[in-house]
C-alpha cells in the first residue's frame, strides 16, 4: 500500500525532475557557495534537493537548510535550478555553508537536542455531538450524519529541537464499533503498517493545516498504477501530493487484479474501487491530494499526526473479522490541531457537482502547551481528521474525524 510519505517523496521529486529540465535547456552558472548543500559536505544530494522542493512548497521552514536561500532568505525555483547544477557538476570551490543535517520530509527540521521527549501520552476521547465524532457528508442528505466515537488513541512526540519542533506519531488504541445504517459497523483497530511521522510546533510558526481534495472522475485509466501517474500530475498541478489513487474496476489491496464487486476481492485484496457493484463506471481514476501545509502560520503547540487504522466494514458486531463486507485495509489518516478541510469534485461521476455542495468541509482543532502534552494532561486538546470515500452504499462521502480528548 502507497503511504503518505511515498506520494509525497513522488510529488518532491517531480518537482526536482522539472528544475532538471530547466537545467537541461539552459544551464544556470552556480554561485561561488554551494547552493544546496545543506551539510556543508561539498556535495548536493537528492535527498538535498528534495529537502529544498519542500521549502519552497512551504512544508519545511527555511532554516532547515539554509544552503538553499537567496539573497532574500527565499527558496524559489532559481536556487533550485541551482541545487540541480551542483549536484549534476559539483560544488564549486570555495567555503559552502554548515546548516543542519538533511531531514527526512515528515520529520522534524531542528537539530534535536538533550531535552527530554514529549512522551506518549493517551488521549481518551470524549464522546458526544460535539466532542469526538464522525461526520458523514452525502450528497442525498442535507445535513451531515453524525456518530459518536469512543474509545482512545495514542499521541507520541520526540524530543524538542533548536526550533520548537518535535516528531510526532499517532495510532488507535481502541475504538468501539460505529453502527452506520445502510453501510454496517465500521470497525476501526491499530494498523499493522507505521504511519510516516510528522510535527510538533511547541513555539508555533510552521503551516500545519491539513486540506484534502478528491476528484471523483479524474480521467481514464486501466489499473491503479496507471491511475497513480495520472494522480500524481493532477494532484502537482493544485500544489499537493498523492494520497490515493483509484482505479475503479480494480481492487485496492494485494494483487489489484480486475473486479467487479467488494466480495471478489476478499479476503486478501481490500475492496473493488467504485460502486459495489462497479457496472458501468469501470476504469475511472479517481485521486485523493493532500496538502499538509494548509493555512497560515501555527499556533503555539499545534501539531500533525498520521493516525494509523485499520478499517474494516462488517455486517454486525463484534468486530471479530467473521462476517467483513467491505475490507478498507490500512489508512494513514492526516490529524491537525489546526484546520483540517476536504472537499469531492465530481462526486458520484457527476461533472461539476462538489461535495459539500456548499463548500469544502472545514474542521478547527485546539493545541495544548507542549509542558501539558509532556506532563500527560491532554485534557482540552482538540485533534481534526479527514478521510474522502469513494462508491459507498450512500455514495461518494467526505468524513470529519473529530477526537476531543478528556
Amino acid at each position: 500500500m502507497q503511504t503518505f510519505e511515498t506520494w509525497r517523496r513522488a510529488g518532491a521529486l517531480a518537482a526536482v525532475g522539472g528544475a532538471l529540465s530547466l537545467v537541461m535547456a539552459g544551464r544556470v552558472l552556480a554561485e561561488a557557495s554551494c547552493v544546496g548543500d545543506c551539510n556543508g559536505d561539498g556535495q548536493v544530494t537528492i535527498n538535498e534537493l528534495i529537502l529544498g522542493v519542500n521549502i519552497a512548497l512551504g512544508v519545511a521552514p527555511v532554516s532547515a537548510c539554509e544552503a538553499f536561500a537567496n539573497n532574500a532568505g527565499v527558496v524559489d525555483i532559481a536556487q533550485l535550478i541551482k541545487g540541480v547544477n551542483n549536484a549534476l557538476d559539483g560544488c564549486p570551490a570555495g567555503p559552502t555553508p554548515t546548516n543542519t543535517p538533511p531531514v527526512v520530509v515528515g520529520t522534524p527540521t531542528a537539530t534535536p537536542t538533550a531535552a527530554e521527549e514529549l512522551g506518549t501520552h493517551t488521549c481518551t476521547l470524549q464522546p458526544g455531538p460535539d466532542a469526538s465524532r464522525i461526520s458523514l457528508n452525502v450528497a442525498a442528505l442535507p445535513v451531515p450524519l453524525s456518530f459518536a466515537l469512543s474509545g482512545s488513541v495514542s499521541l507520541s512526540c520526540g524530543a524538542v529541537g533548536d526550533a520548537g519542533l518535535a516528531s510526532c506519531t499517532c495510532d488507535v488504541e481502541t475504538i468501539d464499533p460505529v453502527n452506520i445504517p445502510n453501510i454496517g459497523v465500521v470497525c476501526i483497530a491499530k494498523s499493522a503498517e507505521p504511519c510516516d511521522a510528522a510535527s510538533i510546533d511547541c513555539d508555533g510558526g510552521l503551516p500545519l493545516g491539513v486540506d484534502l481534495t478528491s476528484n471523483a472522475t479524474t480521467g481514464s485509466c486501466t489499473g491503479n498504477a496507471d491511475c497513480g501517474t495520472s494522480c500524481n500530475t493532477y494532484c502537482n498541478s493544485i500544489g499537493a501530493v498523492t494520497s490515493s489513487a483509484a482505479c475503479t474496476g480494480f481492487c485496492s489491496l494485494g494483487t489489484m487484479e480486475a473486479c467487479t464487486t467488494d466480495a471478489s476481492c476478499l479476503p486478501d485484496n481490500g475492496a473493488c474501487n467504485g460502486p459495489d457493484p462497479v457496472g458501468a463506471n469501470a476504469g475511472i481514476c479517481q485521486c485523493t491530494c493532500l496538502d499538509a501545509a494548509a493555512g497560515g502560520p501555527s499556533r503555539a503547540g499545534d501539531f500533525q499526526c498520521n493516525l494509523g487504522s485499520n478499517l474494516n466494514v462488517e455486517t454486525s458486531a463484534p468486530c471479530n473479522g467473521t462476517d467483513v463486507k467491505i475490507a478498507v485495509g490500512s489508512t494513514c489518516v492526516a490529524m491537525t490541531t489546526g484546520t483540517a478541510s476536504s472537499i469531492i469534485n465530481n462526486t458520484n461521476f457527476t461533472e461539476g457537482a462538489t461535495l459539500p455542495a456548499a463548500g469544502p468541509l472545514e474542521a478547527e482543532g485546539d493545541p495544548i502547551s507542549c509542558d501539558s502534552f509532556k506532563s500527560g494532561d491532554l485534557t482540552g486538546l482538540k485533534v481534526r481528521g479527514v478521510v474522502n470515500f469513494f462508491g459507498s452504499a450512500l455514495g461518494d462521502i467526505v468524513t470529519g474525524l473529530y477526537a476531543d480528548c478528556q
